[in-house]
């Protein structure tokens, strides 16, 4: 395994992991939010692209957010206004057509190289962001360490740090906001299987108004029907979602702890053949809803991880 760094004149910072012996390998932006912008693993032989970038504009002022984290809240919070233990503070408005602050603000912060480890069974990055709590909207200073393992047998794990380092509590949600697809498949030969109890219905304000039992069968198939929602899992500590090629019959695999990431978003933008899959702690506006909210004391850790591969079609 190894690990390489690209800073080429006029480009953003690269930091690749990679197998030599298979091709397999994961690419970070460190500057753009430590981003993962390409990942191609192996199936049967076949090194397949898993990672799309939608839209037209750059990755760090693109509408669409990709693979972005979302820290150190997730989704929307409503108005960008909260309360917390008895004050109310107020966020900037990047959601400007439905006045909401979105997805927090670590997505295009630059992140320092803080650890590698390199071996012939694995490379493996750790990024990180001091934020000092200097903003009025969220005077909460935080690290947060975001880690890249790619594993010789083409496991991708992601596992998300953060530590409150203030003296006071603090209000946190993270979440991860990946688009996938598989090789060239067209989004009409994508099927997706997962554990949801819950779909969220949003208001105007894309903000969840009601919650209605899930009843549709699995796998959905995109050709049929269109996802846009917040959907809570049954709580499991190893929650699967399988996204599928129905041609080639090969899928990719998402796993996370459904009890530290027990919402996940799946959506599926027009004109992308692509799927958004995005685990998250908590629910949108957490914030002033509680659902999900977690509040970390000083020093305490929330951390959980993410881990990606494919395989030949289970569903």
């Amino acid at each position: 395994m190894e690990i390489i760094v690209h800073n080429e004149y006029s480009s953003e910072k690269k930091v690749i992991l990679r197998n030599p012996q298979t091709g397999e390998k994961a690419v970070i932006l460190p500057e753009i939010g430590a981003a993962l912008v390409d990942l191609e693993l192996i199936c049967e032989n076949k090194l397949i692209q898993l990672i799309h970038l939608p839209g037209e504009k750059p990755i760090g002022e693109n509408d669409l957010y990709p693979s972005a984290l979302l820290a150190p809240w997730v989704n929307r919070v409503r108005n960008g206004n909260y309360s917390f233990e008895g004050r109310n503070y107020q966020l900037p408005i990047n959601e400007f057509n439905l006045g909401n602050a979105i997805h927090g603000f670590l997505a295009r912060k630059k992140f320092e190289t803080s650890e590698e480890k390199c071996n012939h069974e694995l490379a493996e990055v750790s990024f990180i962001h001091n934020y000092p709590g200097d903003f009025p909207g969220y005077p909460f200073p935080f690290i947060f360490t975001l880690t890249y393992k790619l594993s010789s047998k083409g496991l991708l794990t992601v596992n998300f740090n953060c530590k409150n380092t203030g003296e006071t509590n603090m209000p946190f949600a993270c979440g991860w906001h990946p688009y996938f697809k598989i090789a060239n498949a067209d989004i009409s030969h994508l099927a997706i299987n997962f554990s949801p109890t819950l779909k969220y219905i949003s208001d105007p304000q894309m903000i969840p108004m009601a919650e209605e039992i899930v009843s549709f069968p699995m796998p959905v198939q995109f050709s049929e029907t269109t996802l846009d929602n917040v959907f809570k899992l049954e709580s499991q500590t190893n929650h699967l979602t399988e996204l599928t090629d129905i041609e080639s019959k090969t899928s990719l695999f998402l796993k996370q702890n459904s009890v530290d990431f027990p919402f996940l978003v799946v959506f599926a933008p027009t004109s992308e053949n692509c799927v958004a899959i995005e685990p998250m702690t908590g629910n949108t506006d957490a914030f002033n809803t509680g659902d999900g909210l977690k509040v970390l004391s000083p020093n305490e850790n929330f951390t959980s991880l993410v881990e990606i591969w494919i395989d030949k079609a289970k569903i």
